[in-house]
């Protein structure tokens, strides 16, 4: 799991200016669109505030009130109303009113008082949780980091089972969630809830399902010959999921330790800096502590105010994951829209996927090299073991995903069944009906949400073809140009289509991330 953004994102608003519209009816409106938006800019940032405080851990804050205030904001019936009757000539405010409709929806949905209440006690508990393994009591990133750094498999395997304690506590609200946000979907959205948020997050059931199909038809291969490859070498006579994510820290164990927390945030800061981007001018606080997601960025107030989290997770992961937070960073502190919602509302895809694009920036031999003090040999080890990561971390993220679309689907069907059939589907190993799937916090606290991950892969990979043709594989500050003017000011004023038109002049495609998973595997067989 890498950054994220929450569900109640797409809400915050600033007034801007804008062109006059056609009639005084229509200049009411859009003084009152201005109005509510000033009032949801600084809702939003009490918000993010509270967000920040219980990811850290603080039980003693509480988000209703201030989510009960976003909820009277847009409950005004006969403004929303008005504004779906509207019809602007300007392009801009013709943009503004639907991204405010759709996030109206969202808040209707997402603020509902007993919905709330039920998300909110799920994260407390998920932020408090301990892990029982033998005698230890262990927090989630402890946690985690067996599952991924321990060679004792008997440990990982516990590890693996400790997970289904979490769903065991709150596996029962999480269905909850699911079936209240089924049930308020079709009176405010006029669907089905997995449906609506699916568009909000700028895609669609059957695109997302072509395009999972495509990439796990085209990577078939490498991926039967990485399950070969681990059960030869870890000696196992069949791979267990618990085998799975440590594999890959056995590919480069002496890589690890120079992966540490001590000065990781000042090789991020150099990457950036290969790229024009200076974060000592930027707004941007970093904190690295125990918190439920890998990390965290809050968009307090877009270009004045960002808050970033991290995990205390180990070795490559970690530099990994505050480079992806470092995308987001660099995005809410860059978004340039001539008013607030229209920054907010940015494709998810897009926002996730330039995490990614700086994330990928640790695997290129040049930057791996020059900043991390790699030597060529381990940045090419580096970058195999990337692509091999990938191979598995892509159908990871397909289960997730999947399996909470057809939760949603039913939610009253057997999930440690559903989870099973599509976990064996996708990772091709026995999963035992271990109920581990409420481990997953997005399914409570931002809800379908991590097809975006997936999409993010192939928008970096995209995008990393697109400045390589460009630019060389030597990026400097005209490559940073460039993805600042394409990409890191963009908000919702383009669709995620039209943004990667301008930006590597195609559509989104996953073309690019399939032959990345080739590429390198081809490469290192012909040395």
């Amino acid at each position: 799991m890498r950054a994220l953004i929450s569900v109640l994102l797409v809400l915050s608003v600033v007034g801007g200016s804008q062109q006059s519209p056609v009639n005084s009816g229509s200049q009411a409106l859009a003084t009152k669109l201005d109005s509510k938006e000033r009032d949801l800019e600084r809702l939003y940032a009490t918000y993010w505030q509270i967000q920040y405080q219980l990811e850290k851990g603080n039980v003693g804050v509480s988000d209703k009130e201030v989510e009960r205030n976003l909820r009277d904001i847009f409950n005004d019936p006969s403004f929303l109303e008005n504004l779906k009757r509207a019809h602007f000539d300007d392009p801009v405010l013709a943009r503004r009113a639907q991204l405010f409709l759709d996030a109206a929806i969202d808040s209707q949905i997402s603020t509902d008082a007993h919905l709330a209440a039920v998300v909110e006690s799920i994260r407390k508990d998920g932020s408090a949780m301990r892990y029982t393994i033998g005698e230890k009591s262990l927090d989630r990133p402890e946690l985690d980091n067996v599952l991924g750094h321990t060679a004792d498999r008997d440990l990982r395997r516990q590890a693996w089972y400790a997970q289904a304690e979490l769903t065991k506590l709150t596996g029962e609200r999480v269905r909850q969630a699911m079936k209240l946000r089924n049930q308020l979907a079709p009176a405010y959205a006029g669907q089905r809830f997995n449906d609506f948020m699916l568009d909000r997050r700028a895609t669609n059931r059957k695109d997302l399902t072509n395009w999972f199909q495509q990439i796990r038809a085209a990577t078939e291969g490498e991926y039967e010959e990485l399950l070969s490859r681990i059960k030869r070498d870890l000696r196992v006579e069949r791979v267990e999921p618990w085998d799975l994510e440590y594999y890959f820290s056995t590919l480069t164990p002496e890589l690890e330790n120079k992966f540490g927390w001590q000065g990781a945030w000042e090789r991020t800061t150099r990457v950036a800096g290969l790229l024009g981007f200076d974060f000592s001018r930027l707004p941007v606080h970093v904190q690295i502590t125990d918190i439920t997601f890998g990390g965290y960025t809050m968009p307090i107030w877009y270009g004045k105010e960002i808050k970033m989290l991290v995990s205390k997770h180990t070795g490559i992961r970690f530099a990994d994951t505050i480079l992806h937070e470092s995308g987001h960073a660099l995005h809410f502190s860059f978004v340039q829209e001539p008013t607030f919602i229209l920054k907010d509302n940015y494709p998810p895809p897009m926002d996730e996927g330039l995490g990614q694009t700086m994330s990928l920036m640790l695997f290129r031999p040049e930057v791996a090299t020059s900043i991390y003090g790699l030597s060529e040999l381990e940045a090419e080890r580096l970058h195999e073991r990337r692509r091999l990561e990938s191979t598995y971390a892509l159908r990871a993220l397909m289960v997730q995903s999947d399996f909470e679309l057809q939760a949603y689907d039913n939610p009253e069907q057997d999930f440690a069944a559903l989870y099973d059939h599509i976990c064996s589907k996708y990772l091709d190993v026995e999963c035992h009906l271990a109920n581990t799937w409420g481990y997953d916090p997005f399914y409570a606290a931002i809800p379908i949400y991590q097809q975006n991950y997936v999409l993010a892969e192939m928008f970096a990979y995209q995008v990393h073809h697109f400045l390589d043709q460009r630019f060389g594989r030597n990026w400097g500050k005209e490559a940073g140009t460039y993805l600042h003017d394409k990409f890191f000011i963009r908000g919702g004023s383009l669709t995620l289509e039209e943004i990667m038109k301008q930006g590597t002049a195609e559509g989104l495609k996953a073309e690019y991330l399939i032959a990345a998973l080739h590429a390198s595997g081809k490469s290192a067989k012909k040395k």
